[in-house]
């Protein structure tokens, strides 16, 4: 039933952060874990039935919403809260589905937890840090750069716009608010004082080469919106680096969409996951779970 499909946001805490997480569902794990700049970025793909079948995971991770860390966080401290939330939940594996910077996290924690981590697939990895490309120089001083001006100015509204503008596009604003609502949006504003404080530099000081690649025994795939030609070369160049760093890594690209997807279409999302997980399965014996929701 669509009520079903939106379940309400739980707190965690995990030692000296506090992160958050709906779930839905029964069946294989899905976790899905959410890009910087704003928490909310899969939502609608969370409550897509396109995923119905699985039990899906959405995590809003320490620094975003109500959560404000202590410290500064790196990307493998975002990785071991997802790991431990994983615990948490009594779930011995997982698909990892990541979204530009948190595809860095997904890589990390299947180098870290191989024995949680099942499959992962990655929108559009972010191309900075261990994945920078090329055109990653042009992002940063188009974009970025104005950007990080901006918020340490003060000005978060244009830090906000500036950025989304360059990776997303000129219609970002237009696209979050049909999905999410204008208080979304100007929810998503706010959640990216943590982004330009602290997640963007975590970014830019992670390092990932072949030898991490190396370590990465999962399947993986790749998805890359067709529509982000249009903004430059930077999906492609990302593309193929992954698959240089990850050989065996599959591609998929999604029609019409950009590196906003998951709002975009959260349902063609939905189904390339969807895909991908029954593709490669979890053993019966290895992640199946029963939701704390679902009837004993």
């Amino acid at each position: 039933m669509e009520q079903d499909r939106k379940p309400s946001m739980q707190r965690v805490s995990l030692g000296d952060v506090e992160i958050e997480y709906s779930e839905r569902g029964g069946g294989e794990p899905i976790v899905l874990v959410h890009a910087g700049v704003f928490g909310d970025w899969f939502l609608p793909v969370s409550e897509s039935p396109a995923l119905d079948g699985f039990r899906v995971i959405r995590i809003r991770r320490a620094g975003y919403g109500s959560t404000p860390p202590t410290r500064h966080l790196t990307i493998a401290d975002h990785a071991r809260h997802a790991g431990a939330l994983a615990d948490r939940l009594g779930v011995p594996k997982i698909h990892w589905v990541g979204h530009s910077s948190s595809c860095q996290m997904g890589l990390q924690l299947a180098i870290d937890r191989p024995d949680l981590v099942h499959s992962l697939v990655l929108l559009e990895p972010a191309a900075v840090g261990g994945f920078a490309v090329p055109a990653t120089e042009e992002l940063v001083r188009r974009f970025a750069g104005p950007a990080m001006e901006a918020f340490a100015s003060g000005d978060i509204e244009n830090a906000f716009d500036t950025f989304m503008s360059g990776v997303c596009g000129g219609e970002h604003r237009a696209v979050t608010e049909a999905r999410l609502g204008g208080a979304g949006y100007e929810r998503a504003v706010r959640d990216s004082a943590f982004f330009f404080r602290d997640e963007l530099p975590a970014v830019l000081e992670s390092r990932f080469g072949a030898a991490e690649g190396r370590r990465v025994r999962q399947p993986v795939l790749v998805v890359e919106g067709a529509a982000s030609a249009r903004l430059g070369p930077l999906s492609r160049q990302i593309t193929e680096l992954t698959t240089t760093l990850l050989p065996h890594t599959e591609v998929v690209t999604v029609p019409g969409v950009n590196h906003q997807m998951p709002l975009q279409d959260p349902d063609a999302v939905g189904r390339v996951i969807a895909t991908f997980a029954r593709q490669h399965a979890i053993p019966p014996s290895g992640g199946e779970s029963r939701s704390r929701s679902d009837p004993a």
